[in-house]
């Protein structure tokens, strides 16, 4: 009898499997995130696979009950938290200043992407005609939240996103799970109200996309409104305590999502409306920058929707002629549908998309649309309105029903697409890091310095070499050991800006801020006033050459060409502090949209003296005397 109290139970062994593997992913998720670049969500779900029905069989959901319910809630849950979190965390008023972007990526990228994903089922799958197509299409239209947070979440992959396709993504992924509703309805309209036109056109339009969607957006924003300004007052009369304040934008998306399904809408919409109301300003942002509750939360509802995603995989279902499904044609239709359901449509509708600015952005853009937790939610929404007309769906499928094959099939068609997107969006992270770590393109333009044959124009053409890093880095302690100087070099012979082996690179983005730049005036005058005396350099140059210290005869006909960067250095000795100071300017001309000009001088006794500023030639001649032209000066007529 005393052994009954060691006696297993099925709750016990979920609890040990759940919090086992978190604890232990915990311990290395650094190492798993940032060096092997694995998203927690292919982890969990490889858990759950292994503690599955079809591997260990230590969690079988299947005698839980009515699966397919328990499943709409728990996505439901985890969609709505997310779909709120990213509103909140938008930049300030981000929608009203990004509308354009956010409706091309929420209207015809979806509308292609669906055709696209609907025709290929199509034609892979015999049983189905297009109308049911389009139904499981509508599935996996839209972009899951928690499978592209490794892109615009925190992760050290997504600092190298820019920031503008960053909030951009973020924003898509956030309000096009609501979004799937009219697309799944109308197809779900079509099959069962066809030919009754008016009838689909009243559904459709009035109830779906006026009530549902519409009215959904609205009374989202209404309650993070009334929340924002709550929690204002609340704070300003010291009413709340910090552990309520950063808990209280959870607690409010699950009132989100249980007000939303009593009262028929959108509640995708409703969460993600409400995070946009409550944060717009960015409030809430500023207050709780230095809290990490929020992807705490995050993190464990992550985890533990997609365990137990894996051990619900109906992998049985992979093979059955029967139905048409065979496991080539599943992978047929998870490849179409990664490469044409987004990245065509993105390049072409491109131009029209004003925050994505390169065609690289766009194809990364269209690369980037997960398949997840909200494929899984339409899916059994779509089966419970196909099989009983409302939303709540049934324990067990009926096989008298009319479409009984499309209700069967959509399940497998989704969550194979699902494991697929999971493994080819989690691990495209890591094939885009490790393609830069190998080889990294570095375009060099220089200048020949040895002696070569042919005319000396020949020689002085630009030369565009391919190396890696680690070829770089040789080249760099090379140099650092053969070091010229402009002494030693014969004329025509130096690089763009004077000096061997300052070469044109490419240098790596960073977000830090950069110290010790000038900031560029703003009116004409104080731009005037700032270039003549910047580094203690006045009109008449620096002080060691002006009246009060003469130069003399003979000292000024041997300046060499390295003294015209008199504003940077003091002597040629110096030409390591010169070249960090020049880098910095290059910065920060940068950063005010002034492309840095090629400076080529060139001194000759017997010829005129040019100097090529920025498309423009500036000659002189002086019988014979030699012209310097000073850094200064070449600034001001860039700023110009």
């Amino acid at each position: 009898m005393a052994w009954d109290h060691l006696s297993v139970d099925k709750p016990h062994l979920v609890y040990i499997i759940l919090g086992g593997f978190t604890s232990l992913f915990m311990l290395c998720s650094s190492f798993i995130k940032e060096k092997l670049y694995i998203g927690e969500a292919t982890v969990a779900t490889i858990c759950g696979i292994i503690f599955g029905p079809h591997a260990i069989n230590l969690i079988n959901p299947v005698s839980w009950g009515n699966t397919d319910q328990i499943t709409l809630e728990f996505s439901r849950i985890v969609l709505v938290v997310q779909c709120f979190a990213v509103g909140v965390e938008l930049p300030k008023y981000y929608v009203e200043k990004h509308w354009k972007s956010v409706v091309f990526l929420l209207i015809p990228i979806m509308i292609c992407g669906w055709m696209s994903t609907s025709l290929i089922i199509w034609l892979m799958i015999p049983p189905l005609n297009w109308l049911d197509s389009l139904c499981i299409a509508a599935c996996v239209t839209a972009t899951d939240p928690v499978l592209a947070s490794s892109v615009v979440g925190k992760g050290k992959f997504a600092r190298r996103v820019p920031r503008h396709l960053r909030d951009l993504l973020s924003a898509e992924s956030g309000a096009n799970d609501g979004m799937a509703f009219p697309f799944i309805y109308l197809a779900l309209f079509l099959i069962e109200d066809r030919p009754n036109a008016n009838k689909i056109a009243y559904s459709w339009f009035l109830i779906t996309i006026l009530y549902e969607c519409v009215f959904g957006c609205i009374y989202g924003f209404i309650v993070g409104y009334i929340g924002r300004h709550g929690i204002k007052f609340a704070e300003k009369h010291e009413l709340v305590d910090r552990e309520s304040f950063l808990v209280f934008y959870f607690v409010l998306a699950l009132f989100c999502a249980g007000s939303g399904s009593i009262i028929g809408v959108d509640d995708l919409l409703v969460g993600f409306s409400a995070g946009v109301g409550f944060s717009n300003d960015g409030w809430f942002q500023k207050k709780t920058e230095e809290s990490h509750v929020s992807d705490v939360i995050d993190l464990l509802l992550n985890l533990a929707y997609f365990v137990y995603l894996g051990t619900i995989i109906p992998w049985e279902q992979y093979n059955n002629p029967q139905f048409g499904i065979t496991s080539w044609r599943l992978i047929v239709i998870a490849l179409g549908v990664i490469l044409f359901r987004r990245i065509p449509a993105m390049m072409i509708f491109k131009p029209l998309i004003p925050d994505i600015k390169t065609w690289r952005e766009a194809l990364f853009a269209g690369h980037f649309g997960p398949i997840g937790v909200g494929a899984i939610f339409v899916a059994i929404l779509a089966r419970s309105e196909l099989g009983n007309g409302h939303s709540t769906p049934a324990e067990k499928l009926d096989p008298n029903s009319p479409h009984y094959v499309l209700i069967w099939l959509i399940w497998p068609i989704t969550t194979f697409l699902v494991i697929s997107s999971i493994l080819v969006h989690g691990s495209s992270i890591a094939v885009f890091t490790l393609g830069k770590h190998i080889n990294t393109l570095a375009l060099t333009m220089s200048y020949t310095v040895g002696n070569e044959d042919g005319p000396g124009w020949v020689n002085r053409l630009p030369k565009i070499t391919s190396t890696s890093r680690s070829q770089a880095k040789s080249m760099n302690l090379g140099a650092n050991e053969n070091e010229l100087t402009t002494a030693d070099l014969p004329p025509g012979m130096l690089p763009p800006i004077g000096i061997p082996r300052e070469f044109l690179r490419r240098h790596k983005e960073e977000d830090v801020p950069l110290h010790n730049v000038y900031p560029i005036p703003r009116n004409k005058r104080e731009r005037k006033k700032s270039m003549l005396w910047q580094d203690e350099v006045g009109p008449g140059g620096p002080i060691s050459r002006s009246a009060i210290f003469p130069q003399r005869e003979g000292e000024a006909q041997s300046r060499s060409l390295s003294d015209i960067e008199t504003t940077f250095i003091e002597s040629s000795e110096n030409e390591k502090s010169w070249s960090k100071s020049r880098e910095i300017s290059l910065k920060s001309y940068q950063d005010v949209n002034i492309e840095q000009p090629r400076i080529d001088i060139e001194e000759n006794i017997n010829r005129e003296e040019t100097c090529d500023v920025g498309g423009k030639i500036f000659t002189d001649k002086q019988d014979g005397k030699k012209i310097v032209e000073t850094l200064n000066n070449v600034q001001k007529e860039i700023l110009k």
